[in-house]
């Protein structure tokens, strides 16, 4: 072989090995820079989200993270079935309906949780869950309110079915309530501090007593299969967010407050109805335990089932993916 031969090879076997390497680079470079998209409605536990983006957890864990702000469920569902959500962050009726409409979904953290966020106002002659029966109820069909309602009320062998229902969002059902125009709402903060501008109106069954409403990153199946190293890092950042807002709320609440036009005293007070959850928390809680991710998903597919709102029998245990937080720091 001549000399100028082996020097041609040799020039195409460098621009061969450059070629892969460029190619390898270029690969592992749109990975980094394809975002995910996480839609989020306006509930205060996912200041998280915000904090975690702001003060640059993401950036330091190498995951671009995209917010995508929803005020409707129906909007989020869509933007999850139209594929321009990565994941939706709600709670577990929301998975339940999801798959009942055919979407392939996996739950794979629990981040917060409401634990008084969330209630039932009632004028003075309701004392209790019970007393609602054929009253006029204002909440938000398909909701976290109708679940949380429809929980309790199994609970004393009733159904929404017993009751006389006005189809409401949260808000618009606590004024309603405060104007005098249902008997009940359930809906959450500022409505339930709010209740007793109504002559004789109080709270008589909140989340603080039934913590059944854990927000949840709820993935497209193809997206946690696809790109497990992107969630993990997500998560990994939301967690360090918390721990960082546990011990910095001077720099944390403006972020928080910001993000949802509240005050500090608003944003005091709020703390007080919910928690975010450290990585070992959200590790036990999400298929262990009576308030596990995995038993609240599975009692609101029942009570769907059996209210007609789904068709068909859902197994939770088959929604919910433990494999990313088990795995999350090895």
């Amino acid at each position: 072989m001549s000399k100028s031969v082996k020097i041609v090879l040799a020039i195409i076997a460098i621009g061969i090995a450059v070629f892969f390497i460029w190619y390898g680079l270029s690969k592992n470079q749109n990975a980094t820079d394809q975002s995910l998209k996480i839609g989020l409605n306006p509930w205060i536990g996912h200041g998280l989200y915000y904090v975690a983006k702001e003060k640059g957890f993401f950036d330091k864990e190498g995951v671009n993270v995209e917010l995508v702000n929803f005020d409707d469920g129906a909007v989020g569902k869509q933007l999850l079935n139209t594929d321009k959500v990565d994941a939706l962050s709600l709670t577990p009726e929301t998975v339940v309906i999801l798959a009942d409409a055919g979407a392939s979904v996996r739950v794979v953290a629990i981040t917060d949780t409401s634990e008084g966020a969330d209630g039932i106002i009632a004028a003075k002659d309701i004392k209790n869950i019970s007393d609602l029966k054929s009253k006029k109820v204002a909440f938000e069909v398909g909701s976290p309110s109708h679940f949380f309602l429809s929980y309790l009320l199994n609970q004393n062998g009733l159904t929404t079915n017993d009751l006389e229902v006005v189809n409401e969002v949260a808000p618009d059902a606590g004024v309603s309530f405060v104007a005098g125009k249902v008997d009940a709402a359930v809906t959450w903060e500022p409505w339930l501090s709010q209740a007793n501008e109504r002559q004789g109106g109080h709270l008589i069954a909140s989340s603080r007593v039934a913590p059944i409403l854990p927000a949840m990153p709820i993935f497209r199946t193809e997206v946690v299969e696809n790109r497990p190293d992107d969630i993990k890092k997500m998560m990994r950042a939301l967690f360090a967010a918390r721990d960082f807002i546990m011990s910095n709320h001077k720099e944390a609440d403006p972020i928080i407050m910001e993000a949802f036009n509240l005050s500090q005293q608003d944003l005091d007070d709020q703390y007080k109805t919910f928690r975010w959850l450290n990585y070992q928390d959200s590790l036990s809680e999400l298929d262990k335990g009576q308030y596990s991710a995995t038993n609240l998903i599975q009692s609101a597919a029942n009570l769907w089932l059996k209210l007609g709102l789904i068709k068909t029998k859902i197994n939770a245990s088959s929604l919910v993916d433990t494999s990313i937080l088990k795995n999350l720091y090895q």
